[in-house]
């Protein structure tokens, strides 16, 4: 009982109650499997299939799928939730497994102990089994019996096998050859015992015999039928299995007592296969006519088994009203009696020759059976034998050939000769209907008509198709003309809009006729007719045809643009070109054609002689037939032709004389010539009658290269200048004009050629005046200007040291004025210097109109104008105290060609007048011309610049100025206030040696005869005022006054005289020429406030008898505005008489009141050495508006002025940017300005007030400031610091040299930011212990610790990279309850990256707590590193140092500790 226990429990439980189970993807691709099933399924049904059953099959396989799918789709939404569900019913399955389990084992107890077990005894023991079973492993008691029903007999083994078939192989041979086989069925193969006859395409059986007598009928064994609807049934099998089966039965019966059974099974066999193809092509016949075909076949007879008749090309039928005689086409399939193996044979109805029917076939190929095929091939060959019958008709009506070519075929007929493949008329017949089919490539919707009808014509009766080819013909030589008109840029219509088309020339033409507009001409057509001829020819006929554009109703009045377009016309003169004149011109050859060979001369005299030449057969012509060459021609003539006809007109109409045109010389080209121009209003007689001199010819052309353009050619006789350019060297001239060439507005070409004409007469008018100067050696002008070109349209002059500098004048007729241009050659590296002063060259050009007087004043003006140049003018930021305000550095405003302002920094200004003797004239352009106690609102007067401007007075300058200098030279004006009047007038009597007249009276007139040789000499008039009141203030008037009346004390208070007209018209300093002044320079409107830069006069001038302008006896000395080149020693302007330089004479004191002396004069020592006596120097305190008396420079000082060059602080290893020295002085004027509103402004800094107006003093608790220009150079700013009398011992010396150095080396140094001053001021009046602090890191920036890792330096603007802080450039020192400044580490030798590793660190000093930390932005690791070092420190610092400031031992372990995270 155990061993049965406890095989129960080991059996496996049974399956759950719910049922099995089965895996999601299993069941998945059950449905996979059965969709692909019943597709396959519906592909190989559904063709067979009409098409709604095809639409009901697909959706209800689509409706059947959808169920599916959406059901699997259920089952996988729920198969995500069903874990759980799974989880409850393993368990429940579980307790229910187990409680079954001890269930059975009580029942089974209970039967064993009630039922089994009661009766239970134990069995007699076999023994010889046992000892059997135990000894030999086997049990050989079993019935025999057993053996033989359970067990098979043993298979005949391989060799018995082969054995056997290969005898029944030879039984079978042995049939074979004994009797006779159908032809068809001797292909065969024996294998295996088995034979197999192969019919090709119709079936295949396999044979065999059952035993080797003789008499034993043969054994079927299987048939299959190989016939086969490719078209149809998709190649499947056409017999259905049990159709087979009953041939197979049907054929065995055949096979039995019979004398020929293979030739029995061949004919039943073989008819079933015929029947089987007639049926496949009956089914074919009836797709092609419910499908594509219709009603274009038809099935005429059916006869199973035996014939299958179809007619096709039934359309036709439907058309003929004579159905009787109409031919019906038929195609027949039937089987052949008269051949033994009866096969499918074709007839045709009507028949055909007996190639026609090699072409199609004479007997069905079972290989692909397809009426279609066999139709197609038959219509092809009734095609082709109907389109060559049409050719022989056709052959007599056209010149052309006809041809049957191409696939599919056509007749393609050639119309005209020679004739494109895209002319021919092509003919085809229609495979569905049977009909002609006609066709051109080339025509269009407008030849369709014409193609139409003869496609009409020989689908019926045939008639006049000899007059519709010739209609035909007319149409594509239209369309010939339509293409060549295309190929020439033209376009052409079939019609007009004309409204006067009734009575009018045109409607006596034919309809077949183009309307071509003549080539850039709007109203003018060349009318092409082609009409009908005799004996099928074709005539062509042109016409000219005038147009002019109209309203509707005729109305030529001009309409504004507000009313409609005129899109109507009026027809005008129609006349008739005669094409043989217009082709054959003078310059045509008599015989076209004649080659020019050895035997030319024996060719013409055939010609002449008319005997006949036997020559081969001319050449094909090369080209196009599409290219009308008689058309383009003439189109092209009358394009060129027709716009020298207009053009003569106009010319005629504005008074030019000309030729008419005519032909080159050459034959190549037409021209027209001018014979004569009309004089130009304006200019001189001289001026039009030599221009018209040195014309030779005057010819136009039409170029039509690219643009088409008149091209006007001027030959000029040799020119008055000699200019360097290779083509201007030679006898004669050429100057070519391109003119736009609008075939509406004539006019305006006209008018610029005039305009052209204008240019050129006024600029040979300049042009002829210059040369009389610069050919005459005397004048100099060829060593100071180079002509680099004159082509009479525009002068190009070479100026400079290098003539390296370029000026391009020329006439501009729009304006009526001449206009300048500027530029350079090589080895120029630079602009053109006088660019910003070519508005006012060009006014003042304008007016004077000399180039002697304008080369003169591009020479003396280019050395200063090219140091001007070198000021920067670019807008930068940082120079005010708004950091994101731009601010141009330096800017240039032209006043004249002498006369320059120069603004630096919108604040300070300087006037530049340029004179002779390679001099300049500077002041400070911040005074005010009629009162120098008064600056210009927006300006700010200089102090200082008078002092700055004599450092660059060189000797030169100073001796041929030939007036003493004051010893109180710094900033302080002659003035005559100081002066006691006794003194002044006896200072004027006459001295020793002295050249001036004993009386007044006759100094003055002496001073006139003077003015009057110097006006005389220069170009530059000399200034006058017009006649007004003698006592208006400095009028020049003051020094022509009689004895007895005193000038206007105002004249001698004022440092520079009234602006006046000083000048006259041809002046280049003219007020009416200048650029005037913005209105903040000039704050009272004056007559002549436009001229705010004046040439100054001497104030000696208006009181002081013998004295010219200026107060000196000398032209080239003066202060007012001399000829530019009137110091030259030889080199002055033509007819200006040569003044001696004053150094010539060596005794001759300069005459006046000393006190009156300009500061740039001598020194004592100077005057001395030559025999000079004077009084002594006189000082005279400082005035602030010193400046405003011009200072004179050389060149060479003025281009040290304002050249940049370095300069390196004492002290310094950095190199600052190059700067001028006029830059450096106004910067450090500006910072010393701002330094002192820093005072007023920032807490903790006292001014004091000093008499010294040039250093700024301010003191801070402890220290005292002294800020001062460098009195050497004018150029830097130095501080001198003091500490106070009771604050000597708290400073060291070592200190305040520090805090000097930083100042003058960081804070006074390029590039001057003004907001630096502001931090330096912020950082001075910190409280003491803090301002030590920040001087030791001053130390640390100037001098620098190797021992540590870092270097300091101190940011006094905000840098870049702390735009998130405040915006960039205001000043980086805050004082407030907390110190926030910034820093800029930089490391000591490690170099990670491309650069130094560097990093700005904003830092804040709490005052209260003695602790500096990091500014919380920007929060970056570097940052965060900074801010963790700096609170390691604060912890240990304020325990051990409780009394000292934090700022500097912090900073210091940043330098010493600091290490970034990489």
């Amino acid at each position: 009982m155990t061993p049965q226990g406890g095989m129960m429990m080991g059996v496996a439980p049974p399956a759950s109650s719910s049922g099995g189970t089965i895996p999601l993807t299993l069941l998945i691709e059950y449905g996979l499997h059965r969709t692909y099933h019943e597709l396959q399924v519906l592909s190989e049904l559904l063709p067979r299939k009409t098409d709604m059953e095809r639409k009901i099959e697909i959706f209800q396989f689509a409706s059947r799928t959808r169920q599916l799918f959406v059901r699997l789709l259920a089952l996988v939404k729920w198969a995500n939730s069903a874990s759980k569900v799974d989880k409850c019913m393993d368990i429940c399955n579980f307790l229910e497994q187990q409680s079954m389990y001890f269930v059975e084992t009580a029942d089974q107890l209970h039967k064993m102990a009630k039922e089994t077990l009661a009766s239970a005894r134990l069995p007699s023991f076999s023994l010889p089994c046992a000892v059997d079973v135990l000894t030999t492993g086997t049990y050989p008691r079993l019935p025999t019996c057993i053996r033989e029903r359970i067990i098979p007999p043993d298979p005949i083994t391989p060799q018995e096998k082969a054995q056997t078939l290969q005898r029944l192989n030879e039984v079978i041979q042995y049939r074979l050859v004994s009797n006779e086989l159908p032809k068809q069925m001797r292909r065969l193969k024996i294998d295996q015992g088995r034979v197999k006859f192969f019919v090709e395409h119709e079936f295949e059986v396999t044979l065999t015999l059952m035993g080797d007598s003789p008499t034993i009928p043969w054994r079927l064994l299987d048939v299959s039928f190989l016939v086969e609807d490719n078209e149809t049934g998709h190649g499947k099998s056409l017999v259905h299995s049990m159709q087979v089966h009953y041939i197979h039965e049907l054929a065995q019966s055949r096979l039995l007592h019979v004398d020929h059974p293979l030739h029995d099974l061949y004919k039943v066999l073989h008819s079933f296969c015929q029947s089987l193809q007639l049926e496949v092509l009956h089914s074919q016949a009836q797709r092609l006519m419910n499908d594509r075909l219709r009603d274009s076949i038809r099935i005429e007879e059916y006869s199973l088994s035996k014939s299958l008749s179809i007619s096709y090309w039934r359309d036709q039928l439907k058309k003929e009203k004579n159905q009787e005689n109409f031919i019906i086409y038929k195609l027949s399939v039937h089987v052949c009696e008269e051949d033994e193996g009866k096969p499918l044979q074709i007839s045709h109805q009507p028949e055909m020759s007996a190639s026609e029917c090699r072409k199609v076939g004479l007997a069905i190929k079972s290989d692909h059976l397809s009426i279609e095929k066999l139709l197609m091939q038959t219509i092809e060959v009734r095609t082709h034998s109907k389109l060559k019958e049409l050719a022989r008709e056709l052959q007599r009506l056209v010149d052309g050939k006809c041809e049957v070519r191409d696939m599919p075929v056509a007749l393609h007929v050639c119309v005209l000769s020679p004739c494109m493949s895209s002319e021919v008329l092509r003919i085809s017949i229609d495979i569905q209907t049977g009909a002609y089919m006609c066709s051109v490539p080339l025509c269009g919707p407008a030849e369709r008509p014409a193609i139409q009808a003869i496609e009409d014509a020989l689908n019926g009766e045939k008639r006049g198709v000899e007059k519709l080819l010739v209609k035909l013909k007319v149409q594509l030589i239209l369309q010939r003309c339509e293409k060549c008109v295309q190929l020439m840029m033209s376009n052409c219509l079939h019609s007009l809009p004309i409204i006067n088309m009734e009575g009018h020339s045109l409607s006596k033409l034919a309809a077949t006729k183009l309307f071509v507009r003549v080539p850039k001409q709007h109203w003018f057509y060349v009318v092409v007719e082609v009409r009908e001829g005799e004996q099928r020819r074709v005539d062509i006929n042109y016409y000219m045809l005038e147009t002019s554009s109209c309203t509707a109703d005729g109305g030529d009045d001009d309409l504004t643009e507000d009313n409609v377009v005129k899109a109507f016309m009026k027809a005008g003169q129609l006349t008739p070109i005669d094409t043989y004149s217009l082709a054959h011109g003078e310059f045509c050859k008599i015989f076209d054609g004649i080659p020019l060979t050895m035997d030319s001369l024996t060719r013409k005299r055939k010609i002449f002689l008319n005997e006949d030449l036997d020559e081969p057969d001319a050449k094909k012509t090369k080209g196009s037939p599409y290219f009308v060459s008689e058309l383009a021609y003439l189109l092209s003539r009358c394009e060129e032709k027709m716009p020298y006809v207009f053009l003569g007109e106009e010319l005629s109409k504005k008074g030019i004389n000309h030729d008419g045109g005519t032909l080159d010389g050459t034959g190549t080209c037409l021209s027209l010539g001018i014979l004569y121009f009309p004089e130009i209003l304006g200019l001189p007689e001289d001026v039009n009658d030599g221009l018209r001199r040195q014309l030779l010819q005057c010819q136009f052309r039409i170029q039509s290269r690219q643009s088409r353009a008149w091209i006007v050619e001027f030959v000029f006789n040799k020119s008055p200048l000699p200019s360097i350019h290779i083509k201007e060297s030679g006898p004669s001239q050429r100057v070519c004009l391109m003119l736009d060439m609008n075939g509406d507005n004539i006019q305006k070409t006209v008018t610029d050629l005039l305009d052209e004409w204008t240019s050129i007469a006024y600029l040979y008018g300049v042009v002829k005046r210059f040369a009389e100067s610069y050919n005459d050696a005397r004048t100099n002008m060829s060593s100071m200007i180079e002509i680099q070109s004159y082509n009479y349209r525009k002068l190009t002059l070479a100026y400079g040291p290098n003539m390296c500098s370029l000026l391009t004048l020329r006439w501009k007729p729009t304006t009526k004025r001449f206009e300048l241009s500027l530029g350079t050659q090589l080895p120029s590296a630079s602009a053109n210097p006088h660019i910003p002063m070519l508005l006012q060259l060009t006014e003042e050009f304008n007016l004077h109109g000399s180039l002697t007087q304008l080369s003169q004043t591009l020479h003396d003006t280019w050395n200063p104008m090219m140091s001007i140049s070198k000021l920067p003018t670019a807008a930068v930021l940082g120079y005010s105290a708004r950091p994101q305000r731009h601010i141009q550095n330096f800017t240039v405003i032209p006043q004249s060609s002498s006369h320059v302002r120069i603004i630096c920094r919108t604040s300070h200004c300087i006037d530049v007048h340029f004179r002779s003797n390679k001099t300049v004239a500077v002041r400070d352009g911040a005074y005010s011309l009629f009162d120098t106690s008064k600056p210009i609102e927006g300006l700010s007067p200089t102090p200082g610049l008078k002092a700055f401007l004599s450092i660059f007075v060189d000797e030169g300058v100073r001796l041929g100025i030939g007036r003493r200098q004051s010893s109180a030279a710094d900033d302080n004006p002659p003035s005559p206030l100081g002066v006691d009047p006794s003194e002044m007038f006896l200072s004027q009597q006459p001295q020793q040696g002295s050249p001036a007249p004993a009386t007044s009276r006759t100094g003055q007139q002496g001073s006139g005869t003077q003015r009057q040789q110097q006006d005389g000499g220069f170009r530059f008039h000399s200034p006058m005022t017009p006649p007004s009141n003698p006592h208006t203030p400095a009028s020049p008037g003051s020094a022509r006054l009689p004895a007895g009346v005193n000038p206007s004390p105002s004249a001698a208070l004022m440092g520079t005289p009234s602006p006046g007209t000083l000048l006259s018209a041809t002046s280049p300093g003219n007020p009416q020429l200048h650029v005037p002044s913005p209105s903040s320079f000039v704050p009272v409107q004056s007559p002549q406030s436009s001229l705010v830069g004046l040439h100054m006069q001497s104030p000696a001038a208006s009181f002081m008898p013998g004295l010219v302008e200026g107060g000196s006896p000398f032209p080239g000395s003066n202060l007012a505005m001399p000829s530019p080149g009137s110091a030259r020693g030889g080199g002055g302007w033509v007819g200006s008489p040569q003044v001696q330089d004053p150094s010539s004479h060596h005794t001759q004191p300069s005459p006046g009141h000393p006190a009156l002396h300009s500061p740039q004069t001598r020194q004592d020592s100077d005057f001395s050495k030559l025999g000079m006596v004077l009084p002594p120097a006189r000082v005279l305190p400082q005035r602030a508006w010193a400046a405003a008396v011009p200072t004179l420079l050389s060149h060479q000082g003025f281009n040290a002025l304002l050249t940049p060059t370095p300069l390196t602080p004492q002290g310094s290893s950095v190199q600052p940017a190059p700067a001028s020295p006029l830059e450096r002085f106004f910067a450090c004027t500006n910072m010393k300005r701002y330094m002192a509103s820093v005072v007023q402004e920032e807490s903790g800094l006292n001014l004091i007030s000093l008499n010294d107006m040039g250093c700024l003093c301010f003191k801070v608790e402890t220290l005292s400031f002294r800020v001062s220009l460098n009195s050497n150079t004018c150029q830097s700013l130095h501080v001198k610091i003091t500490p106070t009398p009771e604050s000597l011992d708290t400073w060291s010396a070592e200190e305040v040299q520090i805090l000097e150095k930083f100042i003058d080396l960081k804070v006074f140094c390029p590039p001057y930011k003004l907001n630096s001053l502001t931090t330096i001021g912020r950082i001075i009046a910190a409280p003491l212990q803090i301002l030590k602090d920040c001087i030791q890191i001053m130390k640390l920036e100037l001098m620098p610790d190797r021992s540590m890792k870092w270097t300091v330096q101190w940011c006094l603007t905000i840098p870049p990279s702390l735009y998130t802080i405040s915006p960039v450039g205001i000043p980086a020192f805050v004082v407030r309850k907390k110190i926030i400044f910034m820093l800029q580490l930089t490391r000591i030798g490690l170099n990670v990256g491309p650069g130094e590793q560097s990093i700005v660190v904003p830092l804040m000093y709490d005052i209260e707590r003695n602790t500096l930390s990091r500014v919380e932005k920007p929060n970056t690791p570097a940052m965060q590193a900074v801010s963790t070092m700096l609170s390691r420190f604060a912890e240990h610092y304020q325990q051990s140092h409780v009394n000292e400031c934090a700022i500097l031992p912090a900073v210091k372990e940043l330098l010493t500790n600091l290490v970034l995270p990489v």
